[in-house]
């Protein structure tokens, strides 16, 4: 297959400028290959097959506006780790890094820019694991899923260490609303307020129902944002389960519904 060029992408520099500054890097990736020598490329080997004296080129009067639009994509693929600056040349050459190796088209960059979006910093080791990949390949209700799964097998576990007995049939909402029952849950805090422990029972509850249990039953349609921000508030779920998991279990809410029935 054909290398496309700028101007067979960008007949105009008005659709070049037109460009954010990722996506004129994805186009940086498509088209540079051929422009290679010796491994590198400068901003003139982007720069001057658009500006030739004979046949199609840009007018003139554009070559400071594309020249700037290149430098602000540069500089972002330098920041996002797929360009680097080759640190022997005396002058400003890029190399390609390793971690764009596999990226051949916008198409790849673009689905790497929202892989990225999902910040691993922030999330637990067992996410990294068996999440982000689903989430960097595009299956982003999967990846959700996958994500509160995990926060609801932490909580039978958790639970379950502290002889809630709990069977696999107990799922969903309904393990949660025991798991976190606020007088008599075993993962529940009693040392907060009555009000508090209720939140925290609603708060599982409904994360669970409102995130795992669609994607458990249909296709339901998410953009990488909408995933992005799920998945990190199954984290936060998945550590305050820890948290809860390490304290020892209080009777205090036992006692109270035993001293007080209805």
């Amino acid at each position: 297959m054909t290398t496309p060029s700028f101007l067979s992408l960008f007949p105009t520099p008005q659709n070049l400028l037109a460009l954010t500054p990722e996506d004129l890097g994805g186009a940086i990736i498509e088209v540079v290959p051929p422009l290679i020598q010796n491994g590198m490329f400068n901003i003139h080997s982007l720069l001057n097959p658009l500006y030739q004296p004979r046949g199609p080129s840009y007018p003139p009067e554009s070559r400071r506006p594309v020249m700037i639009a290149f430098t602000e994509a540069l500089s972002w693929l330098i920041t996002h780790g797929l360009i680097v600056i080759d640190p022997e040349q005396p002058a400003v050459w890029y190399r390609i890094t390793r971690r764009a190796a596999d990226l051949c088209t916008r198409s790849d960059v673009e689905a790497f820019r929202k892989g990225r979006i999902l910040p691993d910093d922030l999330l637990p080791a067992l996410f990294t694991q068996k999440v982000v990949p689903l989430f960097r390949r595009g299956d982003y209700d999967v990846a959700v899923f996958q994500a509160f799964k995990e926060v609801e097998v932490a909580v039978r576990k958790a639970a379950n260490a502290k002889n809630a007995g709990y069977p696999n049939s107990d799922v969903g909402t309904t393990l949660m609303r025991k798991a976190f029952h606020p007088e008599n849950g075993p993962l529940t805090d009693m040392a907060v307020v009555p009000a508090e422990r209720d939140a925290v029972m609603h708060l599982f509850s409904g994360a669970i129902g409102h995130a795992k249990n669609p994607t458990s039953h249909r296709d339901v349609a998410i953009t990488a944002q909408e995933a992005a921000r799920l998945i990190i508030f199954a984290s936060h779920l998945l550590d305050i389960v820890e948290q809860q998991a390490e304290k020892p279990f209080s009777s205090v809410g036992v006692s109270i519904i035993i001293r007080n029935p209805k």
